[in-house]
């Protein structure tokens, strides 16, 4: 029964929070936003979304009125 109830909660994840809080981008998309797959942002840049490639994330350049960090 315990393995139900878990199953049960990673599907809900897998389903509905997941997609909620991340996109995943190929790296053509992200270029078209003015943006890079990259590891790590720079401090001068913010994450836009995630990229398709495993631990790569789309960077872009901060805008000025953009000036928290997190």
């Amino acid at each position: 029964m315990k393995i139900l109830y878990y199953l049960l909660h990673f599907l809900c994840y897998a389903t509905f929070i997941l997609p909620a809080t991340c996109n995943l981008v190929d790296a053509d998309r992200c270029t078209k936003r003015k943006g890079l797959c990259k590891r790590n942002c720079l401090l001068s840049e913010r994450q836009i979304d995630t990229c398709f490639s495993p631990t790569k994330i789309c960077c872009s350049e901060r805008l000025y009125e953009d000036e928290s960090i997190f």
